[in-house]
């Protein structure tokens, strides 16, 4: 062996390991993935560089061989090679962490799958077969209720995410002849049959056309640059995008378009297809072979407009020239497992190190591109006025303490509400309700102590699903039967608190003619209904559309006229230093999804603290207002943009051993921060301190300007290799 493969494998370890290569793998390059010897184990890992020595002080003989090259040629480009370095070194991950988040699932397994396990309810399956099991066999009954409430085919990893049920309820039910597997060849394009929209390039305002211009200009150069463009709802970005779009295909160059939610996609995709020909699709609800084959499509240069998803930001788009992040302030774009990105910070270092041009799009823009924008980091696009000379809806808070509740039933609808639906209704045109909560009944409420009851491995309260007739967990998908007295003192417990189950009873008994599609993680269980359900609202088949917040955003549909948020202060209550941000956010977005028409549109905002500054700022559509005392108050508690944050929280499998291992974390984070010239916060617990069975404790970091990050950012990494140990930057 005359060469030696340094090879990034995906275990926590902040290290490469070097392999010998044999004279048979002659075209191992890095970005190629090998199958590696590690210890007793085989592992696929990814080349990151090659020697032509060993390593010093490693004895030639000690040096194991390749077992295999998966790859004739590399798989990533020496570009997603360093973008991977940068994920690494920003999140305190290892490189082979970072790497294999860019692969898709079945390209990190080695082998390519070439089939997909389905499952589905069989036709004997009925609703009684769900009493009959619901005593002796719960979890079959549990995984029967979903198969029956998706009328179709799962994909075995689609159901597992959504239930956290293993395979072991499914063949039995097999066996009771209620189920069937079916094994399928998924080598197609996911978005073949979707609909085409029609050809339409409409004439640009003056706003939009010197946005086009400057995005033109930046891609001309090809040097990379950073736009932020920051337009109010129904401004017209995304036509701003397609026009950018146009000139980086004639370039000979390819784009990647990220949206927030998988239920924006369709609609997205079509648009984009209309004007620019075939797109890539790469987002969660895609099958690991779907996923591989358009990814593959990608980088052979196939397919070179990628729409998706946060992880399309990894596609492996030849001669990248564009690069957008639509509603880029959406908390989506956040990676909640190792690597812990944000997608907003790659795709910037992305269109650096490839030359290509990044485009932040928001009608409420983070505070962090906000301010980056207004000190000159980013260039600031604006569309103050919609399309067509359109103007936004008018918007109007309702004061829940002083509604009048229905005899015998918690108030859903106020009165202005439900004038304005009905309204609505005869004049034949469409609503939007929002509530950002699902299920029937949000707790249950004990009149004697006072309490809740909770799930007994979480700290949080039982959602009742009023179609299962049981309490589910949300955080770890547990359920039980509803509960008829208090836990602890055994005193009678009623419902409080409402959710899109009960919000679709309320509506039906109000406006019985009326056509509702609820949206939710309940009724959205296949890909296809996402897709079905926003097609058949935009062709009239519904008037309502019920959801939590899939229908909040980037939805254009001319026929909606009114906007229903049911419970705005929901977002508010959380003990997150975002929490005002999130708040401003939804409610602006939403209320952009009325009056897109030719129509004027309105939105009735129920909450129960209408002197809130966010939601008196979202009333007026003032984002900039409310931006201004927000940067306020977090320059002075010290919170980003204004210092970088990260979040070190420690979990174990009771309160005493998780304050064991945070003392020994603290070793570690105390000198650390101290020679850096940092700030700790805590340790403390967490808001939710026991989550699915284990107690956690969490500590806050905060490096202000001018502190050093280098002493802090060693100790951040060690932490990291600790099992139950969670690095999380802000």
């Amino acid at each position: 062996m005359s060469q030696f493969a340094r090879v990034a494998i995906d275990i926590p370890a902040r290290r490469e390991f070097s392999y010998g290569i044999p004279t048979s793998m002659v075209d191992v390059e890095p970005g190629c993935r090998v199958l590696v010897p590690f210890g007793s184990r085989k592992l696929v890992g990814v080349v990151v560089g090659i020697d032509f020595s060993p390593p010093v002080g490693v004895p030639f003989k000690k040096i194991r061989p390749l077992e295999a090259q998966l790859d004739a040629e590399p798989l990533l480009t020496l570009s997603l090679l360093r973008l991977a370095r940068y994920i690494a070194d920003t999140t305190f991950c290892s490189w082979g962490q970072a790497l294999a988040a860019m692969l898709p699932a079945s390209l990190r397994r080695g082998k390519a799958r070439k089939t997909v396990t389905f499952v589905e309810s069989t036709e004997s399956a009925s609703e009684s077969d769900l009493e009959a099991l619901r005593e002796s066999f719960p979890k079959q009954e549990r995984a029967l209720a979903v198969l029956l409430q998706a009328k179709g085919p799962v994909e075995i990893r689609e159901f597992r995410n959504r239930t956290r049920l293993s395979r072991s309820p499914l063949h039995s039910l097999e066996k009771r002849g209620l189920v069937r597997f079916e094994k399928r060849v998924q080598a197609f394009d996911p978005f073949a049959d979707a609909p085409q929209e029609d050809f339409w390039r409409p004439t640009l305002n003056p706003s939009q056309r010197e946005c086009v211009e400057r995005i033109r200009r930046a891609l001309d150069t090809k040097e990379g640059s950073d736009f932020l463009l920051f337009g109010i709802t129904g401004s017209g970005k995304t036509e701003v995008y397609l026009r950018g779009l146009e000139r980086c295909l004639e370039q000979g160059r390819g784009a990647i378009i990220l949206v927030p939610e998988i239920a924006l996609t369709p609609q997205t995709v079509a648009r984009f297809r209309a004007r620019c020909g075939e797109v890539a699709v790469l987002h969660s609800g895609l099958t690991d072979a779907e996923r591989r084959d358009q990814w593959l499509a990608i980088a052979e240069g196939r397919l070179r407009i990628v729409v998706g998803a946060r992880s399309a930001l990894f596609a492996p788009v030849p001669n990248l020239g564009l690069i957008v992040l639509d509603e880029e302030h959406e908390s989506s774009f956040k990676q909640e497992s190792v690597p812990r990105y944000h997608a907003r910070a790659v795709a910037r270092e992305r269109a650096h190190i490839e030359g290509a041009v990044c485009v932040l799009g928001s009608a409420t823009p983070s505070l962090e591109s906000w301010r980056a924008a207004n000190e000159g980091e980013i260039s600031l696009l604006q569309l103050p006025e919609r399309v067509a000379g359109g103007s936004l809806p008018r918007v109007r808070l309702v004061d829940m303490r002083y509604e009048k509740p229905e005899q015998g039933k918690w108030l859903v609808i106020s009165r202005p509400l439900e004038e304005a639906l009905k309204e609505a209704f005869h004049n034949g045109e469409q609503a939007i309700l929002f509530l950002n909560r699902r299920g029937y009944a949000s707790a249950w409420h004990c009149r004697q102590c006072g309490g809740s009851v909770s799930c007994a491995r979480c700290d949080v309260a039982l959602t009742f699903h009023r179609s299962r007739d049981r309490a589910l967990c949300h955080r770890c998908l547990e359920e039980i039967p509803s509960p008829q007295s208090c836990p602890d003192c055994g005193g009678a417990v009623s419902k409080i608190g409402i959710g899109t189950e009960r919000a679709e009873e309320t509506v039906k008994r109000l406006f019985p003619e009326s056509r509702i599609a609820r949206m939710d993680r309940d009724t959205m269980v296949r890909r296809e209904d996402y897709e079905t359900i926003l097609r058949d609202f935009g062709q009239g088949e519904y008037d309502v559309l019920l959801g939590t917040q899939m229908v909040a955003k980037g939805l254009d549909f001319p026929a909606v006229t009114v906007v229903g948020v049911l419970d705005a202060d929901t977002s508010l209550h959380h003990p997150d230093f975002r929490a005002a941000e999130r708040c401003f956010g939804l409610i602006a977005q939403v209320a952009g999804r009325a009056g897109r028409g030719n129509r004027p549109g309105q939105v009735v905002v129920q909450t129960w603290m209408p002197d809130h500054a966010a939601l008196r700022a979202a009333t007026n559509h003032d984002f900039e207002t409310f931006a201004k005392g927000e940067l306020k108050e977090r320059e002075e508690f010290l919170y980003p943009p204004y210092v970088k944050g990260v979040r070190v929280l420690v979990e174990s499998s009771g309160p005493a051993e998780a304050d064991k291992a945070m003392r020994e974390v603290m070793k570690i984070i105390e000198p650390a921060v101290a020679e850096g010239g940092g700030l700790l916060l805590g340790p403390a617990p967490p808001p939710i301190e026991k989550l699915r069975g284990k107690w956690r404790q969490q500590v806050l970091i905060k490096a202000p300007d001018g502190a050093s990050i280098v002493p802090m950012r060693e100790a951040l990494y060690s932490l990291c290799q600790r099992p139950g140990v969670t690095v999380d930057p802000l």
